[in-house]
């Protein structure tokens, strides 16, 4: 089965979201609070990986123009249909090259649970960092491979899966969900350093609120990072 075959199967049933508003509380409590949290306003947003438009839907209102970007072409129809009235404009690929898109031409990107999936990951941070603007922004969230949690289950002789349970081994077409590479903090602010970022906003997020931030690298599921491109 072609990868992007077994992206349309495992999202087969998830085409169509309610268009409803995310209220944010006091803290963000999943991936995609996290990301609507990062204040910001511009011209053109881009979402990589952005599925059926659910998360560019939030944004409806903060920028002028929503690009999406998708690996599957049967989720990039769901997005072209949730936001047809909309200024959207859909892209397919793979965010390793992103030729159809200009040179500084994007305000602001967004990953979201994405970077784990792409198999380039140093080549797709340089595209990343090639078309945004110089001053543009690079909002990440991926899961935290070291929290404790997982540390606990590779104590204990268990693969830390960070998508599916049962060590990722499933009856999905994909082990763990499609995730190929598994970052801590650290080896993901690396990852930005070289592709030409620098991180403004390390941060937790999750159910238990603040309790995410005390030691966010131990106490968090996942990890929030917000990163400049570097000035010239």
């Amino acid at each position: 089965m072609a990868l992007n075959d077994a992206y349309d199967k495992m999202y087969q049933d998830k085409s169509e979201f309610h268009k409803d508003e995310i209220h944010l509380g006091s803290y963000p409590k999943n991936r995609y609070e996290a990301a609507i949290s990062v204040l910001g306003t511009g011209d053109k947003l881009l979402d990589i990986g952005c599925g059926n438009g659910y998360l560019l839907y939030q944004y409806r209102n903060r920028y002028r123009q929503l690009l999406g970007l998708e690996y599957s072409p049967e989720r990039l129809k769901h997005a072209e249909n949730n936001l047809e009235n909309l200024n959207f404009i859909g892209y397919a690929g793979s965010a390793e090259k992103m030729s159809m898109i200009d040179d500084e031409s994007i305000d602001r990107i967004i990953g979201v649970d994405v970077i784990e999936h792409i198999p380039d990951v140093y080549g797709s941070v340089c595209e990343m960092s090639r078309v945004l603007k110089p001053g543009g922004d690079l909002i990440i969230t991926t899961p935290n491979v070291a929290s404790l949690r997982r540390r606990l289950q590779l104590l204990f002789g268990r693969f830390p899966s960070t998508s599916q349970s049962n060590e990722g081994v499933t009856d999905e077409p994909m082990i763990d969900g499609g995730h190929l590479h598994y970052f801590t903090y650290r080896s993901l602010r690396l990852v930005l350093n070289r592709g030409g970022f620098s991180v403004s906003t390390s941060a937790g997020y999750g159910r238990l609120g603040r309790l995410q931030n005390i030691i966010p690298t131990l106490t968090s599921g996942g990890i929030l990072m917000v990163a400049k491109k570097h000035l010239v």
